[in-house]
């Protein structure tokens, strides 16, 4: 009998007890010897501190064979993958959104300082005011039509990119933020077990 498996990446659990159902998607004909191998403790966290655990899928086809030797074991997911441990803990209300208030403020100033610098090494008061006396016939007294359609035009500009305006999403495609997070963890991840690996910290067989 075939048992079709398939684990994630990664996967963040918040209690430390793992079991195959915690960690992958698994499929066989036969429902009760289904349910039976997702409930197979894999691995238990000791302590109460955030911890992290790289597993070879070897392992997890081990712990299956010790339901049923007979049965073939499918992998159609990852190779290894890391399961985090993260302890539930109840965040206040005001950490919270101290939180979201010091982002904002970064990515902000950041933002700004960023998009002066580069008006500075660029000269784009020297050019608007160019090309204001150009047309205009005369010399700018101040802002003008230029500095606004600018101003407008960058904001138009950053909500198109990052596809937010508000809590509103124009397209159900993936921000350019969400890719940037994505490989970052998939980066992140594949250094981990890597490491692990080579300091022979992998769960697998063998442990």
């Amino acid at each position: 009998m075939n048992v079709y498996i398939k684990a994630q990446e990664s996967v963040c659990l918040v209690h430390p007890e793992i079991k195959i159902k915690d960690i992958m998607s698994l499929y066989c004909t036969d429902k009760d010897l289904e349910q039976k191998i997702k409930n197979q403790s894999v691995y238990h966290f000791i302590g109460d501190h955030d911890q992290r655990k790289c597993f070879s899928v070897l392992m997890l086809v081990e712990v299956i064979k010790q339901v049923d030797k007979t049965l073939d074991v499918i992998n159609l997911g990852a190779e290894d993958f890391i399961v985090y441990y993260k302890r539930k803990q109840e965040e206040s209300k005001i950490f919270h959104y101290g939180k979201i208030v010091f982002v904002i403020l970064v990515a902000f100033f950041g933002a700004s300082f960023s998009i002066m610098t580069y008006n500075t090494d660029v000269g784009i008061e020297e050019l608007f005011y160019n090309v204001y006396e150009m047309i205009m016939g005369q010399a700018p007294d101040g802002p003008n039509i230029l500095h606004i359609s600018y101003a407008a035009g960058l904001a138009i500009g950053i909500i198109l990119f990052f596809d937010h305006a508000g809590k509103i999403k124009l397209n159900d495609d993936p921000t350019p933020f969400e890719v940037q997070m994505r490989l970052y963890e998939r980066d992140v991840n594949d250094t981990l077990m890597i490491n692990a690996g080579r300091k022979g910290e992998e769960a697998d067989v063998d442990s």
